[in-house]
């Protein structure tokens, strides 16, 4: 039976709070649970954080931080527009329509400023700023809906990247041993060092969500400060339009293939599959197509949070996954990587030698501190499974996130100054792990890797040996 290589992420809303709607989405293959942290606090972190953990210790958890975004009052009913119509935003109760959590707005728009309405339901454009009231002229739309939230591209009215619930749910999550926050709005080195201040010493591994043209231009810089990238399909497409996206995604997982980064592919992956049990030929090709591209990771956010359908969405998530990964075919990557150049030299050794043996090889172990070793393997797409043994659990389960790791275990490492630091005892240790996890068999041939910083021994000694079980 094929396993999957490529990672499901799933958001967990109403539609997936009951115990068995969980075991359900972990059987069939979700990977991640992410919580969106603009609608939940702490005690809704803590009731989905007790529902994974009934089922699974492997499942990783990661919380999104939404950041600044601007929303709508809800004003008593949605209005009917149409091109030409006037809408007036206001900054206060006074006003029937003003931006709720930032009444202030007015001071850092201009007239000709785009304001998109949700997701494009409404566009409109300032044509006057007078008395702090903008007067806006819809370009498109037909309903204009309280409590939406407001796109404006190219603006820069935020000062900060976390909000003060923000920062309430992130430091939560790290004192309960979340393994992944996912930040809106990293456009810079500097938003992302804001939200490594809240992070400080601990573990949590941090996915910058890109979804502006700021980020786009700084993306190199960014790479080098994060653990990973959300592409966030909603958001580019809002401020870059919809026609760029295809090419922006293609862009975007081709460079975190060479960091050997992990990398999300989100926003209506399969968005009919909110009402409907089965997904249109359009969005089962926008998947495949994210598969074929390189993406580690596909997520789902409305299908699995409000959808009626969350159990279906993951399994046909995994079934196109596992018809396309059937189609790709091994290959050695080269470029610019975020990683010490003897450990991405051995990763391309590996991948060598495993492409080369094809099925006169069974599986690759791997002993890594980090797991860089592993993801550096895994982005070249090799047909052997790849088992990990890393130093922490949240370091295990962030390589959920890395397409073709098939298991990850912890490992404590072993002593440099007592007797079973040596090539043999060394092996010995961790294939007896692996017998007793089931992920290894007598009379299998294993490609076994033990890579430590090479300034360093320590952990476990620096290994390359193919071994006859």
């Amino acid at each position: 039976m094929l396993e999957r290589k490529t990672k499901i992420v799933c958001t967990i809303g109403p539609a997936s709070w009951d115990q068995e709607v969980i075991r359900g989405m972990i059987e069939k293959g979700m990977n991640v649970a992410r919580v969106n942290g603009a609608f939940a606090d702490t005690n809704e972190l803590d009731m989905v954080k007790k529902l994974i953990r009934n089922v699974s210790d492997d499942v990783a958890l990661m919380l999104d931080v939404k950041g600044p975004e601007v929303r709508l009052n809800k004003f008593p009913e949605p209005i009917e527009v149409s091109p030409g119509h006037s809408i007036i935003l206001g900054n206060s109760e006074s006003d029937l329509i003003y931006p709720a959590n930032y009444p202030d707005l007015y001071k850092s728009v201009s007239v000709g400023q785009k304001i998109i309405v949700g997701d494009g339901e409404v566009e409109m454009v300032v044509k006057k700023i007078e008395n702090g009231q903008m007067n806006c002229e819809v370009v498109y739309g037909e309903i204009f809906a309280p409590g939406k939230a407001l796109s404006l591209p190219g603006c820069d009215y935020a000062s900060e990247v976390l909000t003060e619930k923000d920062i309430e749910n992130l430091k939560h999550a790290i004192k309960t041993d979340w393994d992944i926050v996912s930040a809106s709005f990293i456009s810079d080195v500097s938003s992302v060092r804001e939200v490594r201040d809240v992070i400080g010493s601990a573990e949590i591994k941090l996915i910058a969500k890109i979804e502006d043209e700021e980020g786009l231009r700084n993306i190199d810089d960014i790479l080098q400060e994060v653990d990973g990238i959300m592409i966030a399909r909603g958001g580019l497409g809002l401020e870059l339009g919809l026609e760029k996206i295809p090419l922006v995604q293609k862009e975007l997982i081709t460079k975190l293939n060479e960091f050997a980064l992990p990398v999300i592919t989100a926003t209506q992956m399969l968005e009919s599959m909110t009402n409907n049990p089965r997904p249109t030929r359009a969005e089962t090709t926008d998947v495949a197509n994210a598969i074929l591209q390189g993406t580690d990771a596909v997520m789902l956010s409305g299908e699995s949070a409000m959808g009626k359908y969350p159990v279906q969405a993951v399994k046909m998530i995994s079934d196109i996954a596992l018809e396309v990964e059937s189609t790709l075919e091994p290959k050695v990557l080269w470029g610019s990587i975020k990683a010490p150049l003897t450990t991405e030299a051995i990763s391309k050794a590996a991948a060598e030698v495993s492409i080369g043996m094809k099925e006169d090889l069974d599986a690759v172990v791997i002993v890594s501190k980090t797991g860089t070793t592993a993801r550096l393997l895994a982005r070249h797409n090799i047909k052997q499974p790849i088992f990990v043994f890393t130093s922490s659990d949240i370091k295990r389960r962030f390589l959920n996130l890395t397409k073709g790791i098939s298991g990850a275990f912890t490992f404590e490492g072993l002593d440099v100054d007592k007797a079973d630091y040596s090539r043999d005892k060394a092996i010995k240790t961790i294939l007896s792990k692996a017998f007793k996890e089931g992920i290894v068999k007598k009379g299998q041939k294993i490609l076994f890797l033990g890579k430590t910083p090479v300034d360093k021994q320590e952990f476990f000694p620096n290994l390359f040996e193919i071994v006859r079980l």
